[in-house]
């Protein structure tokens, strides 16, 4: 389920494809082969293993998760002057080199050399994508290779089963039990694994502390010691599963005894502060308002209208955008010419060649169903035998991305007002268990008032790789598995986007924005004209653990509207659209589409008849 908005406006910026991907052959063949030859040859295994921990991207990933990526690995030999990668061909193996010496070259210009030891082609196992340079062999060379499919399963199946172990964990902690599952969920999530050497104190006597352990992994002795004759007494020892210190998560605790790592031990940690903020449960934040009795007769009323139209009732004014799935075109009622819309043409062979039906039919299921006024709405639909069409709200304001194009940046009030816009939106979806996944100032477009509203392309809580490289959340590139968390990520780039005219994480290509996203935020250097305040927020909410992040703790997005950045701020006025925009937008009247870059006319041959994969009601 690809979530991109089947027909985005032109943009600067590509978005990540979620497509489709097959196991080579070759691949799949020699996995069993593999398995052997790795385990016989220790030194290979040992050079897999070095070379994955020294390369920027991969060195992030859990040692238990290279270690099945090493066991995983298959060989592959290439002779002298052979091609390993051939720029723009489309690829999904990595590969990293035993013996040999390639060259790697860019629009025939030579980028560098590489020998034994070195990864390389790393970006194909994250998604389906072009290479961007050509590799070719100097000498005989050795490589070891994964597959994407084999790497995102186990990147999927280690999460899922610490997930699952660690809330086991938890589920036997007295402290824990009659706690929700998604708050225990988030607990599992915040926890962090600690390691300590045999002698190790964990916890000493007397000493003031925050934090409560639970072992996974090894067993550790419980000592008392008595001031008064100075003797220490061995009360008990723990192994896993047991835990210890859980009076620290109630209030400030002065240690009553030692606990000493008997050998070597793994702790899963939890301090006060993180707790205190995920538990409480997760208060509904959703926008009762719009879900009024008024409302809905409202809504009723509106269906009413719509359902009576034909495709014939319409005229074409002009285009407002053009993508790969075919057109968004300003429309007019032919008996109400100041009633206009935004008529969303898509050609079905081409959704069906990509396999995109359940991701239109979910993005239309939504979209009807979302009655806020901080997201573009869909009226209704129709289909013929070449094309589906969707009739929305005409925002003629235009995009923002476009007004921020021209303007360089924002102020810190225009930049509150539309960031405002989108939690409002969020809020909205995230209580019907939408997640958005494709924020940046594209996918926001202006109504005639200036009021920001969000363009809708649909996903679910996944592993699927999605979005726009800058706005790309840690837990997606390391295929961690995201849910609502990886929204308020994006708030916090898009934030810093507005107020600086560029986002905080990018690189010269997608693999290389990713490594500086997985270096966190407290490695960029925020410009002067980010206020104090803002710059709190957007750390806040772009904090690399998803359940640290403002927006998904107890108290979900109140946090951010209680921030102080916010303070002051008119949200009613905003929910009632009673506040003035920062931009008013010049539109003249409901057929004026100044406001959006000037698109040829459509001079595509138009498909075949194809109603495959369409056997349902559109």
């Amino acid at each position: 389920d690809s979530c991109s908005t089947p027909i985005p406006m032109q943009s600067s910026r590509t978005l990540v494809p979620n497509l489709g991907v097959r196991i080579p052959t070759r691949g799949r063949q020699s996995f069993t082969g593999a398995r052997e030859d790795l385990k016989g040859s220790s030194r290979s295994k040992e050079m897999i293993k070095e070379a994955i921990l020294d390369n920027d991207f991969m060195k992030n990933l859990e040692l238990s998760q290279i270690q099945e990526i090493v066991d995983c690995m298959y060989p592959v030999d290439y002779g002298k002057e052979a091609c390993i990668i051939e720029e723009g061909d489309v690829g999904s193996l990595v590969y990293v080199m035993e013996e040999g010496k390639v060259e790697v070259t860019k629009e025939g210009m030579k980028l560098c050399t590489m020998g034994p030891g070195k990864v390389f082609g790393e970006l194909a196992i994250l998604y389906n994508c072009t290479r961007t340079a050509t590799v070719r062999t100097l000498v005989h060379v050795k490589l070891w290779a994964i597959d994407r499919q084999c790497y995102q399963t186990i990147m999927m199946r280690t999460g899922l089963i610490k997930h699952a172990e660690y809330m086991d964990f938890l589920k036997s902690v007295p402290t824990f039990q009659g706690l929700p599952e998604e708050t225990l969920s988030k607990l599992a999530d915040v926890m962090e694994e600690t390691h300590y050497e045999d002698g190790e104190y964990i916890i000493r006597q007397g000493a003031r502390g925050d934090t409560f352990f639970i072992i996974s992994k090894g067993k550790v002795n419980v000592t008392q010691e008595d001031p008064a004759n100075q003797e220490t007494t061995h009360l008990r020892e723990l192994s896993r599963g047991d835990w210890f210190g859980e009076r620290a998560l109630q209030g400030e605790d002065v240690r009553t005894a030692n606990v000493i790592a008997a050998e070597a031990v793994t702790c899963l940690v939890i301090d006060r502060d993180s707790f205190k903020h995920l538990i409480g449960g997760l208060d509904d934040v959703s926008n009762k308002g719009y879900e009024d009795a008024e409302a809905k007769a409202k809504y009723e009323a509106e269906n009413a209208f719509f359902s009576s139209l034909k495709l014939t009732d319409f005229n074409i004014i002009d285009t407002l955008g053009v993508g790969g799935f075919g057109r968004v075109e300003l429309v007019q009622l032919k008996n109400e010419e100041a009633k206009t819309f935004a008529m969303k043409i898509l050609k079905k062979r081409h959704i069906v060649d990509t396999r995109q039906q359940e991701h239109i039919r979910s993005e239309k299921h939504i979209m009807t169903e979302a009655h806020s006024d901080f997201i573009v709405r869909l009226y209704r639909t129709f289909k013929d035998s070449k094309y589906l069409y969707m009739l929305m709200e005409a925002c003629l304001g235009g995009e923002l991305w476009t007004i921020l194009r021209d303007r360089g940046s924002f102020e810190d009030s225009t930049t509150r007002f539309y960031t405002a816009c989108v939690v409002e939106a969020f809020a909205y979806l995230h209580a019907k268990g939408i997640i958005y996944r494709d924020l940046k100032p594209e996918n926001l477009i202006l109504d005639s008032r200036g009021y920001a509203k969000l363009k809708i392309g649909v996903c679910k809580k996944t592993w699927t790789f999605c979005g726009t490289p800058e706005y790309v959340a840690p837990e997606i590139i390391l295929n961690k598995g995201h849910d609502v968390s990886a929204d308020y990520w994006s708030l916090g780039i898009l934030m810093y986007e507005l107020l600086t005219g560029s986002p905080p994480f990018s690189g010269p290509d997608p693999m290389k924005t990713y490594n500086i996203i997985l270096r966190g935020i407290d490695m960029i250097e925020f410009p002067k004209k980010i206020t104090k305040n803002a710059a709190n927020l957007i750390k806040k909410l772009c904090r690399d653990n998803p359940s640290e992040r403002l927006g998904n703790l107890k108290n979900g997005v109140k946090d951010i509207q209680k921030h102080k950045w916010f303070e002051g701020f008119n949200w009613e006025g905003l929910r009632k659209g009673t506040l003035t925009p920062p931009i008013t937008p010049d539109v003249s009247s409901s057929t004026d589409t100044s406001n959006f870059d000037s698109f040829p006319e459509d001079t595509d041959e138009p498909p075949p008849d194809d109603n495959s994969g369409w056997d349902y009601d559109f």
